[in-house]
């Protein structure tokens, strides 16, 4: 299918990136050789160091540059969702790639799918060559997946597309968190819309050292106890959340995000969380070993503390 020249596309295909000129570029060529070319390309470089411009400049792809400050990958995504003229919105990282079905597939499920407005997949994960990583995958659920998306995040950004509406309507990506702003979104989501799941794995997800998901663990676990406790907070007594579950949940990762702060040194925040996970409901005698051990190396040792965002509410 040819591409028309059109002031509107149907798609707008959003691109976040920062200092990736080389990864940008093979994620353009999955974008130009879709089978659907009814689409716009929005990169919005956010305050790279590198050349961005030359790197996409001249592309099949005919990426619509915009550069910003640095402000984090919400906030980029953000700027992408405002500039976007398409009524629906397809997401890739720029360190990943598609299949090139992506777009047609998941638009003739858009299109026939009446009051699903969302739609994501699994991906595939691919070494930094480009060749098939084995390992474990998490279920996928389709429909009104509130619970299930409390107890596992399982909705990758560059699989997900959707009107632009529905994106709007949620408030977008929260750009204060530095990580989980995707979680984030996909709860807040997830209580006014159903999901659609196309289970044909059409992107694939670059796993390399450098991924964000992947620096700073004890800050990332940091955010998402705080985009969880949120969420729990404004719907624990609603239908939506099995309140035994869920509580279960956030004791979990409270747990692990105390675990990573002592291995991070941070032994002060590490017996902050394991109250918190206490509270919520974890076995008491493990927790409290761990809370006990930090307590006792904060005292001897200064308590150098270098993680932020701690269990306080966002």
């Amino acid at each position: 299918m040819s591409r028309p020249d059109m002031d509107k596309p149907i798609v707008s295909v959003v691109i976040p990136t920062f200092n990736r000129a080389g990864y940008l570029r093979e994620a353009l060529d999955s974008v130009a050789a879709q089978t659907f070319q009814d689409f716009e390309v929005v990169v919005v470089d956010d305050g790279s160091d590198e050349d961005i411009a030359s790197a996409v400049s001249g592309h099949a792809a005919r990426p619509r540059l915009i550069r910003q400050a640095r402000q984090g990958p919400a906030a980029a995504r953000n700027r992408g969702i405002f500039e976007a003229r398409g009524e629906f919105i397809a997401f890739l990282d720029s360190d990943d790639h598609w299949l090139p079905n992506k777009l047609a597939v998941f638009l003739k499920a858009l299109q026939g799918a009446g009051d699903v407005s969302i739609f994501y997949g699994p991906m595939i994960p691919v070494d930094d060559a480009g060749r098939t990583v084995s390992g474990r995958t998490k279920p996928r659920y389709e429909g009104w997946i509130t619970q299930r998306l409390f107890e596992s995040c399982f909705v990758d950004v560059p699989s997900v597309v959707c009107r632009k509406s529905v994106l709007v309507d949620a408030g977008c990506f929260d750009a204060s968190l530095p990580v989980c702003e995707d979680y984030d979104l996909w709860l807040r989501i997830s209580v006014a819309q159903p999901f659609g799941l196309i289970s044909e794995p059409l992107a694939k997800r670059r796993l390399h050292d450098n991924r964000l998901s992947k620096q700073l663990m004890s800050r990332n676990l940091g955010v998402k106890t705080r985009v969880l406790e949120r969420f729990y907070e404004q719907h624990h007594d609603s239908r939506l959340l099995d309140p035994r579950s869920a509580a279960a949940r956030l004791s979990r990762v409270y747990f692990q995000a105390g675990r990573a702060a002592f291995h991070d040194g941070a032994y002060q925040q590490s017996v902050e969380y394991c109250r918190a996970s206490r509270a919520h409901g974890r076995s008491p005698f493990r927790t409290i070993l761990f809370s006990a051990a930090a307590a006792t190396m904060a005292m001897f040792s200064g308590n150098r503390e270098s993680v932020t965002a701690g269990p306080a509410k966002v």
